[in-house]
C-alpha cells in the first residue's frame, strides 16, 4: 500500500504541472464549475502519461524517478500555493459528499482484493503485458538492450504500446523485487482515475445505477486479470461519456478530460490509433450534418483554441510518449504480426468478402453485442413513447461504436491467421469496446427520460 500511495501522489505532483495551467490559467472563471472528483483523475492520468514519457525520453528507469520526484515536488508546491491562494477551495474539497466517498472507497477495494491477491496467470497478462514490464524491470530501463529485437520474444507483441508494463516495471523497481502480485499495482493506478470520473456522474438516479452497472461492474475480471482491453474499453467509455456531458455542461473540463482519455488509449492498446480514427471520423460526420442542417456546433472551438500555448503545451505532453515509441518501434524493427496496409493484407479481405467470412465476423459479433443492442432498443422505445427528441448526447457514442466496429471487422478480414481461431481468441475482448459504446448511448438516453437536472453536476457555465 506504501508503494500504491507513493506513487499516487507522484503522478498526482506530475499530473499538475501538466494540466494545472490549464485548469486554472485558462478556465479561472469556470473554477466553481469544476468537480473536485473530476480533477483530481484528470490530473492523476496526466501524471502517468507524464513518467511513461520521462522513462522513454531517459531509458533508465533510475533517472527518470529521480527526476520525476523532483518535478512531481515541484508540482505538489505549486498545487498547495494555489490552493492556499483559492478562496473557494474549502467549497470545492466539500462538493464531495460523503455517500460519493463510501461509494468510491467500497466500488474500489472490490477490485483492489482480486488485484493484489490474485497472481498473474491469464495468458495475455503473464506473457504480453507484464512479461514486457519484467523486461524492462530486469534492464532497468526501456531500452533496445532490454532484448525486444530478440526472436524469442516476438511472440509477445513487442510493439505493444508500454504504459502498463512501464508503470509495474517502476513499482517492482522501487519495491526492489519482482513476483506475480506486485506488479499488479500498475491496475490500481488505472483504474482508480476512472472510477473518480464515473462518480462525477454520481446521481439519485436510475440512470447511474445502470452506469455502475455496465462500467465498470459488468467488466469485472477483465479490471483484474492483467489483460488490457477493460482497461481500454472503459477508459474509452469515459472519454464519450465525459464528451456527451460536454454537450449538455459546455465546460471545459470536461472536453480537456475527454481527449485526455481517448488520448490515453493510444499508450495502452495497439488499437488505440484505431479508437482515435474512429472518434475524429463520427465527429466530422456528426458536424458536416449539423452544418448541413444548419445547427450549432456541439464544442466550443473558440473556446478551445482560446488556451494557447497551455492547451498546445498539454497536447505534446500527451502525444510524445505515442510518437516516442513509434519512432523506437522504426529503429527497432518492431513490426505488427497482422501485416496492416501489405498487399498480402489487401488480397486477404478481397478473397474474405467474396467468400462470405463477413458474414461469420458478423454472426459471431452479434453474439456478443446482442444483450447491448437489446438495452439500446428498449431505451429508444421507452424514448419514443414519451415522445422525447433524439438524444444528442448519444450520437457521438453510437456513431463512433459503428465505425470502430467497421476497423475492427476490416482487422479480422485481414488476418494471417485462421479467421476462426482469431475470433475464437480474441472477438469477446474485441466487442468490449462496442458494447461500452453502446451503453453509453443508452445512459444518455435513460438520463433523458429522468429529470433533465440528473444530467450535470453543476449548473452549465457559460
Amino acid at each position: 500500500m506504501f508503494t500504491i500511495l507513493l506513487f499516487s501522489i507522484g503522478f498526482f505532483g506530475l499530473g499538475w504541472l501538466v494540466v494545472g495551467p490549464i485548469l486554472y490559467g485558462s478556465v479561472v472563471s469556470e473554477k466553481t464549475s469544476i468537480p473536485c472528483l473530476q480533477e483530481i483523475a484528470l490530473i492523476l492520468v496526466c501524471g502517468m502519461v507524464a513518467d511513461y514519457g520521462l522513462v522513454l525520453y531517459l531509458q533508465s528507469l533510475q533517472s527518470s524517478l529521480l527526476i520525476g520526484s523532483s518535478l512531481s515536488i515541484f508540482g505538489l508546491v505549486c498545487y498547495v500555493i494555489r490552493s492556499y491562494r483559492c478562496r473557494n477551495r474549502e467549497k470545492y474539497f466539500c462538493s464531495i459528499s460523503w455517500k460519493k466517498t463510501v461509494g468510491i472507497v467500497v466500488l474500489c477495494g472490490f477490485y483492489f482484493i482480486p488485484i493484489l491477491t490474485e497472481p498473474l496467470s491469464a495468458w495475455d497478462a503473464r506473457s504480453i503485458w507484464f512479461f514486457h514490464a519484467k523486461m524492462i524491470y530486469a534492464e532497468g530501463a526501456l531500452s533496445h538492450a532490454a532484448g525486444w529485437s530478440h526472436p524469442s520474444v516476438t511472440f509477445s507483441h513487442v510493439d505493444y504500446p508500454k504504459l502498463i508494463p512501464v508503470l509495474a516495471a517502476q513499482a517492482t523497481y522501487i519495491s526492489g523485487f519482482w513476483n506475480e502480485y506486485l506488479p499488479k499495482v500498475a491496475l490500481i493506478f488505472m483504474l482508480v482515475p476512472a472510477i473518480l470520473w464515473l462518480f462525477s456522474f454520481a446521481r439519485r438516479s436510475f440512470s447511474f445505477v445502470f452506469l455502475l452497472m455496465v462500467f465498470p461492474l459488468s467488466l469485472c475480471e477483465w479490471l483484474w486479470n492483467g489483460y488490457m482491453d477493460g482497461y481500454f474499453a472503459l477508459y474509452f467509455s469515459i472519454s464519450l461519456l465525459l464528451y456527451g456531458r460536454y454537450m449538455i455542461s459546455r465546460r471545459t473540463i470536461d472536453i480537456v478530460s475527454s481527449v485526455c482519455c481517448l488520448l490515453l488509449l493510444l499508450n495502452i492498446k495497439g488499437e488505440g490509433l484505431l479508437a482515435v480514427i474512429s472518434v475524429i471520423t463520427g465527429f466530422c460526420l456528426i458536424m458536416s450534418i449539423k452544418f448541413v442542417r444548419k445547427q450549432c456546433p456541439p464544442i466550443q472551438l473558440k473556446k478551445l483554441f482560446k488556451l494557447y500555448w497551455r492547451a498546445g503545451f498539454a497536447l505534446f505532453i500527451w502525444l510524445s510518449p505515442f510518437m516516442m515509441w513509434n519512432i523506437y518501434k522504426q529503429r527497432w524493427n518492431l513490426s505488427n504480426d497482422l501485416q496492416i496496409g501489405s498487399m498480402q493484407s489487401l488480397a486477404r479481405i478481397s478473397s474474405r468478402l467474396t467468400d462470405g467470412s463477413w458474414l461469420v465476423i458478423v454472426e459471431r459479433s452479434f453474439e456478443e453485442l446482442w444483450s447491448a443492442l437489446l438495452i439500446l432498443g428498449v431505451a429508444c422505445v421507452a424514448s419514443a413513447i414519451q415522445k422525447k427528441p433524439v438524444v444528442k448526447e448519444s450520437l457521438p457514442a453510437l456513431v463512433t461504436g459503428g465505425i470502430y466496429f467497421l476497423g475492427i471487422t476490416t482487422i479480422y478480414l485481414l488476418t494471417p491467421y485462421d479467421l476462426l481461431w482469431h475470433l475464437k481468441t480474441s472477438i469477446d475482448r474485441t466487442m468490449l469496446v462496442i458494447r461500452g459504446c453502446i451503453f453509453v448511448g443508452s445512459f444518455f438516453i435513460l438520463s433523458a427520460l429522468e429529470k433533465p437536472q440528473t444530467m450535470t453536476e453543476e449548473t452549465p457555465v457559460h
